[in-house]
């Protein structure tokens, strides 16, 4: 018998236990009020998955009041697999709402919140410290969900052990993180600087204002390291000692359109980069690509 025919066989009789024994209304009623939440918002919205995430939390907590089968009469109902059921559960364990709530109001370099993929890798730690941490360089850096990982893994590696590096899938994920900036610092230039002709701004103003500057200066500093490395691994001349600073330096349009039309169509690839500013679009399809093959059909439809 094929695995995936055999596997399929096992999960409907998974299913059909679950529902051989009858919901229990107060379980009925949350599922019916998850199920509308990921209806109106979405099956990658962070406020619908955590509301999933706590019902899994207070079913496993509570066998009493929902019953033992609960997960997996969820699991039926709402059609996600029960593997990722869990893994919601772990995020709603780790913050309450309102924490929730708090941490959503927080924007990153990219001016978005942190998403609920990156809570799923940060959910694992048990330390709070390391996981405010780890929220903290996600939100300051932008960090990617590979990216994160990367870094969770490094800090917990055996002493003396290397984590896995993935040099191709490292260098897509910098591919696509480029051109997330790129769309980004076109949006800034289009919106920002006709506003600079204004008056002078406020004491206030221009301290966040230099601030931000001197973080993008370092950007810049750490991208130009990158850059070379890159340059000479890849056998191209070395770059220019000299160097413009981050007033005189002028990004060439013509350079950048070349490199988006040998990459599958610059128009197309800048639209996808104002939308996935928080993380590389390729990372969020990997990631979560087994969490949206279990989302309902009626949610990913709505």
């Amino acid at each position: 018998m094929p695995r995936n025919t055999a596997a399929a066989e096992v999960k409907s009789t998974v299913d059909e236990q679950a529902h051989a024994e009858e919901m229990v209304p107060e379980l009925r009623e949350r599922c019916d009020k998850v199920r509308k939440a990921l209806a109106e918002l979405g099956p990658r919205d962070t406020r619908a998955r955590y509301k999933l995430g706590e019902l899994v939390k207070d079913a496993k907590a509570d066998a009493g009041k929902y019953g033992k089968k609960a997960v997996a009469q969820i699991a039926a109902s709402l059609g996600y697999d029960e593997k990722t059921l869990y893994r919601y559960a772990q995020v709603a364990k780790a913050w309450s709402l309102d924490e929730l709530n708090e941490l959503l109001k927080r924007s990153s370099v990219t001016d978005m919140p942190i998403s609920f993929s990156h809570l799923l890798e940060i959910a694992l730690l048990e330390d709070k410290r390391k996981s405010k941490k780890y929220i903290n360089q996600v939100l300051k850096e932008g960090l990617s969900v590979r990216e994160l990982k990367s870094r969770i893994a490094a800090e917990f590696a055996p002493d003396g052990e290397e984590p896995e590096l993935n040099t191709a899938k490292t260098l897509s994920g910098m591919r696509s993180a480029s051109k997330n900036w790129l769309g980004r610092v076109r949006d800034w230039e289009a919106r920002l600087l006709p506003a600079l002709d204004e008056a002078p701004p406020s004491p206030d103003v221009r301290a966040k204002f230099e601030e931000m500057l001197e973080q993008q200066r370092e950007l810049v500093k750490r991208l130009r390291n990158v850059n070379e490395r890159l340059d000479s691994w890849l056998g191209a001349p070395p770059a220019s000692a000299e160097r413009p600073t981050l007033e005189d330096e002028q990004v060439d349009e013509d350079e950048f359109e070349e490199e988006e039309d040998d990459d599958e169509g610059g128009a197309s690839e800048d639209a996808e980069a104002h939308e996935g500013a928080q993380a590389d679009g390729e990372q969020a399809q990997e990631d979560e690509a087994e969490e949206e093959a279990a989302a309902p059909e009626q949610a990913r439809t709505a």
